[in-house]
C-alpha cells in the first residue's frame, strides 16, 4: 500500500488560479509539485486547476482500492470522478442520506452528463431498470440491492463509498455488509472520509493500494476554545437548558462579525429550541413556522433552527435561504454536519463535557468526531480567506476538551458493530442489528454463516462469541432458520431490511387487539417518531390527549412507548388538529408518503405467507392513514388532492360531530360534497365554528381564512375520486404488475378493491 500525507502547507487559490501540492510518505521528506491543469486531465472538468488533493490522487492512483481521508469541502466529488471515469461496467456512488445523494447527483452530472440514475428507496425505482453507467444510491438501498441480486448491481465493477467514517455510527453495520460483499467479489472500492482516527486499519481492511491522509484544507481554519462560562446569559433562564441557550445566544452575537454567515451547533434539540424561543422573545426574527411556542411575526429574519424535527418543506426553505446568503444565522444539531453541505464563515460549537465515573473517563457531547465534522462547515472557498471555529465547552476546562480532541484523532478505529459486540452486553439495539446481520450471513454462506462474519472488520474476533450464539439460537427457536434453511419470514426480513426483532413485535401486537396503527408501528422500522411531543406538551389539552392515547396503548406495555408508538398514534388520531402551532406535521411526520408505499408492499409480502389476512381495501386505507395522519375510518379524506393533515382532520371532526358517515375509499368527491351540503346547509359557518372552538380559540379571521382554503380544495377536486393517486397506482403496480400503469384510474380502483 502506498501511503501519502498531504501537508497543511499545500496552497490553492481560485483568483488568480495557482498553488502547489506538498506531500510526503509517513517516513519520508516533504515534496513540492505544481498543481495539474484540469484541461490536461479531462476536458469535462469545469475548473482551471485541480486542487492539491485532486492533483495528488490523480498522480498516484493507478488501479485497485483506495482510501482518502480529508476535511469537508476538499473536492472529494472530483476525486470520485477521476476514480470512476475510465473504469468499465456500471459505477456506483453511495452516500448515507437522500439529501447527500441528490447533492452528489448535481455535482456528478456536471462531469458525467445527465445520464446518472438515483436509487434512494423510492418505490417507482423497483420497476425501472438502470440504463446509465453511473448510479447514485443510499447505503441501505445499495445493501438491499446486493442482498436481492437486483440487476443494476450485478454488472457493477467499481463503487465509491462517501462518508465511509459512518462505519463508526449506528448505521455502520450496513456499510460493513456492503464492504464485505464488495471485497468478496474483488470489486474496486474508493472510500472517502472525513478525518478518521486509526484510519490505517480501515485502509488495510479494504485492501487499499493507495491511502491519502489530507491535513490540507481548502480554506484555512482558525480554532479557538473558550469556556461557555465566560459569556453572560442573553436573558436569565430558569432551568439548565434555558441557561445554556442564553449563554450560547450571547456567545453568538459576541463572536459573529456583521457580514458573516454563522452556524451555531447545539449538543441536543431542546437547547436549540430554547435558543430559538429566547431569540423570538427578544424580538429577533426567526424563520421557523412550526415551533413549540407562540411565535411572533417579524419582517426581518435573522435566525433559523435546522434539525430532523422540522417539517420537510420548512427545512428545505431554511437550507435555500442560508445557501443564498439571505439567512445570517443557522442553529443546528450535529445531523446537519453529516447532511447537506452548507458552508459558513464561522461555526460555533456548544460542547457539553462531563466525567463519567462508571467508565472512568471524560465524555464529550457532541463526540470528537462530530466536532471535526462540524468544523468542516467552516470556510467558504473564494469568498473568505479563512474559516473560524469556536468551541465553547461547558463542564470541562478548554485544555481538557483540546486533549480529548487530540486523543480521539490518535485513537483506535473502532466501528459501531465492534464497539457494541465488544462490550459483551446484548442490548435491544444490538440484538436488532445482529438478528438481521446473522440472517444476511446465512444468505451468503448458509450454515457456515460465521465465515461471512469472519470477513467483516468487526466480527472476525467475535464470530463464535456467546452473544452471536445467543442470537443464532433465538433465530432457530422463533422459526427464522428451519432445518438449516432460511424460512419465508427470514427471507422477508432480508428482502425488506427489517430486523426479526421488529417483526416478532409486530406479530405480538397483532394478537393484543390494539388499534391497527399501533400494530403496524414495528413495520415502519426506519422511523423514530420521537419529534412530535416537543411541539405539543405546552398545549392546553395535551394532558387529556396524552391520557387518551396512553389508555389505548395500555395492553401493549412498555414496548409501545419505547419505540414512540404513542407519538405515532397521536398523529394518526389527528389530535394535532387542536394545536395551532402545528401548520405542517413536524419532522418525520411531514414526509410519510414514501413510507406508506413501502408499507403496502410489506403488508402484501406478509399476506403472501399467511401472517396477515387483510384485504386490498384495508391495506390501501392503512396507507392513507399513515400518509395523512387519519384514522382508517376517515382515511378516504386523504384522497382530496392537496388537503393535507390539518384540513383533512377538520373534515373528519365535522363528520364526527354531525354524526355523518365517512365517504368510501375511491368514492366521487362530488357525491361527498353534495352529501355535506345537503346535511349541513351552512357548511362554511359550521367549519369556522369548529376551527374557532378547537384550533384557533376565538380567532375568527384566521378560522375563516382556513375554511376558504378547505372549500377551495373541495371545489378544485369536484371531478375527482377520494383516493390518493400515488397510493392507488403503486398498489396497482404491486398487485397487477406494470400493466396497471395503462389501466384507467376508475377501472384500476375497481379491480384492486374487488380483488
Amino acid at each position: 500500500m502506498k501511503h501519502y500525507l498531504l501537508l497543511e502547507s499545500s496552497t490553492f487559490t481560485l483568483q488568480p488560479p495557482g498553488g502547489e501540492v506538498v506531500y510526503k510518505t509517513p517516513a519520508g521528506k516533504p515534496k513540492r509539485e505544481n498543481l495539474l491543469r484540469a484541461s490536461d486531465v479531462d476536458p469535462k472538468i469545469p475548473y482551471e486547476l485541480l486542487n492539491p488533493l485532486q492533483t495528488l490522487f490523480f498522480k498516484k492512483y493507478k488501479d485497485g482500492n483506495a482510501l482518502i481521508t480529508a476535511p469537508t469541502s476538499a473536492g472529494k466529488s472530483l476525486i470520485a470522478y477521476l476514480f470512476m471515469k475510465d473504469k468499465g461496467g456500471r459505477k456506483i456512488y453511495t452516500a448515507p442520506t437522500k439529501s447527500l445523494v441528490y447533492e452528489k447527483i448535481k455535482e456528478l452530472r456536471k462531469l458525467f452528463g445527465k445520464r446518472i440514475e438515483v436509487r434512494t428507496g423510492d418505490i417507482i425505482e423497483l420497476f425501472k431498470s438502470a440504463k446509465s453507467d453511473v448510479v447514485v444510491a443510499t447505503y441501505e438501498n445499495l445493501a438491499l440491492a446486493l442482498r436481492n441480486r437486483v440487476p443494476w448491481v450485478m454488472d457493477t465493477e467499481s463503487v465509491v463509498i462517501d462518508e465511509i467514517h459512518h462505519l463508526m455510527s449506528s448505521r455502520g453495520w450496513v456499510l460493513e455488509e456492503i464492504i464485505t460483499y464488495l471485497l468478496d467479489r474483488d470489486l474496486e472500492i474508493l472510500g472517502l472520509s472525513a478525518t478518521l482516527p486509526g484510519s490505517i486499519k480501515l485502509a488495510k481492511w479494504i485492501r487499499a493500494k493507495l491511502f491519502i491522509e489530507s491535513f490540507w484544507r481548502p480554506v484555512p481554519l482558525e480554532r479557538k476554545i473558550i469556556p461557555l462560562t465566560e459569556f453572560k446569559e442573553f436573558t436569565k433562564g430558569k432551568e439548565q437548558d434555558e441557561k445554556l441557550a442564553g449563554k450560547l445566544l450571547s456567545a453568538l452575537y459576541e463572536l459573529k462579525k456583521p457580514d458573516e454567515q454563522v452556524i451555531l451547533f447545539v449538543h441536543k434539540k431542546n437547547v436549540g429550541w430554547k435558543v430559538l424561543e429566547l431569540a423570538n422573545r427578544e424580538k429577533i426574527g426567526i424563520m421557523n413556522e412550526t415551533v413549540p411556542f407562540e411565535r411572533e411575526e417579524r419582517e426581518e429574519v435573522e435566525l433559523a433552527f435546522h434539525n430532523a424535527d422540522i417539517p420537510k418543506e420548512e427545512r428545505e426553505e431554511i437550507e435555500k435561504a442560508f445557501r443564498e446568503g439571505k439567512l445570517p444565522v443557522l442553529v443546528a444539531t450535529h445531523t446537519l454536519a453529516y447532511g447537506v453541505n452548507l458552508p459558513a464563515d464561522t461555526v460555533i460549537i456548544g460542547v457539553r463535557a462531563f466525567f463519567d465515573r462508571r467508565e472512568g473517563k471524560m465524555k464529550v457531547f457532541p463526540s470528537q468526531l462530530d466536532i471535526l465534522q462540524m468544523e468542516g462547515r467552516a470556510g467558504r472557498l473564494g469568498i473568505k480567506e479563512k474559516g473560524y471555529s469556536y468551541i465553547l465547552p461547558y463542564g470541562a476546562r478548554p485544555k481538557t476538551v483540546e486533549e480529548e480532541l487530540k486523543r480521539s484523532l490518535e485513537g483506535e478505529f473502532v466501528p459501531y458493530l465492534k464497539d457494541k459486540v465488544g462490550s459483551g452486553e446484548l442490548s435491544e439495539e444490538l440484538e436488532k442489528v445482529l438478528s438481521l446481520f446473522l440472517l444476511i450471513g446465512f444468505l451468503y454462506e448458509g450454515r457456515n454463516f460465521r465465515k461471512f462474519l469472519e470477513r467483516t472488520f468487526s466480527l472476525k474476533e467475535f464470530s463464535k462469541d456467546e452473544v452471536i450464539e445467543e442470537v443464532f439460537e433465538w433465530l432457530e427457536e422463533t422459526g427464522y432458520i428451519e432445518k438449516n434453511r432460511l424460512s419465508d419470514k427470514a427471507l422477508f426480513c432480508i428482502r425488506s431490511g427489517m430486523s426479526p426483532i421488529n417483526y416478532e413485535e409486530f406479530l405480538r401486537r397483532k394478537l393484543l387487539g390494539i388499534d391497527r396503527p399501533a400494530v403496524i408501528r414495528p413495520l415502519l422500522f426506519v422511523k423514530r417518531f420521537d419529534g412530535l411531543y416537543e411541539f405539543l406538551k405546552r398545549g392546553e389539552s395535551f394532558p387529556e390527549d396524552e391520557f387518551y392515547i396512553r389508555s389505548k396503548l395500555a395492553p401493549c406495555g412498555g414496548e409501545c412507548f419505547s419505540d414512540n408508538t404513542h407519538q405515532f398514534l397521536f398523529y394518526i388520531e389527528g389530535l394535532t388538529f387542536k394545536y395551532p402551532n402545528i401548520q405542517h406535521p413536524p419532522g418525520e411526520f411531514s414526509y410519510l408518503g414514501t413510507d406508506a408505499l413501502h408499507l403496502m408492499r410489506i403488508l402484501l409480502d406478509i399476506r403472501s405467507f399467511g401472517d396477515v389476512g387483510w384485504s386490498n381495501e384495508e391495506i390501501i386505507r392503512i396507507a392513507h392513514s399513515v400518509k395523512y395522519g387519519l384514522t382508517e375510518e376517515f382515511a378516504s379524506l386523504g384522497g382530496i388532492k392537496g388537503i393535507g393533515h390539518v384540513r383533512a382532520n377538520l373534515l373528519k371532526r365535522l363528520l364526527y360531530e354531525e354524526n355523518l358517515k365517512p365517504p368510501p375509499i375511491g368514492g366521487p368527491t362530488k357525491t361527498f360534497i353534495e352529501y355535506l351540503t345537503s346535511h349541513i346547509p351552512n357548511l362554511e359557518k359550521r367549519l369556522t365554528e369548529l376551527l374557532e372552538a378547537y384550533r384557533y380559540r376565538g380567532n375568527s379571521s384566521k378560522a375563516q381564512q382556513e375554511v376558504k382554503q378547505v372549500l377551495g380544495r373541495l371545489k378544485a377536486n369536484e371531478e375527482g375520486m377520494l383516493v390518493d393517486d400515488r397510493i392507488l397506482r403503486t398498489f396497482g403496480l404491486f398487485y397487477l404488475g406494470p400493466e396497471s400503469i395503462r389501466i384507467p384510474k376508475r377501472e384500476l380502483l375497481k379491480r384492486v378493491l374487488e380483488g
